[in-house]
């Protein structure tokens, strides 16, 4: 679990960092709150999937 988390945190900031980037790059306004939810969801989704995989992996 705790390797999980540990993946949902690195994917977290390498996706929160580059929707900053674009965002100031091609929108001109610093939209704090869309890069946030953007970052959160797909890392989450990314993690949850990476766990269950492995999960499912190790059973069979």
């Amino acid at each position: 679990m705790k390797k999980v988390i540990l993946k949902f945190l690195v994917y977290f900031l390498m996706l929160f960092g580059g929707n900053l980037m674009i965002n100031i790059l091609f929108t001109s306004n610093f939209d704090l709150l869309t890069a946030f939810s953007t970052a959160f969801g797909v890392s989450f989704g990314v993690a949850i999937f990476d766990y269950y995989t492995h999960k499912k992996g190790k059973v069979a």
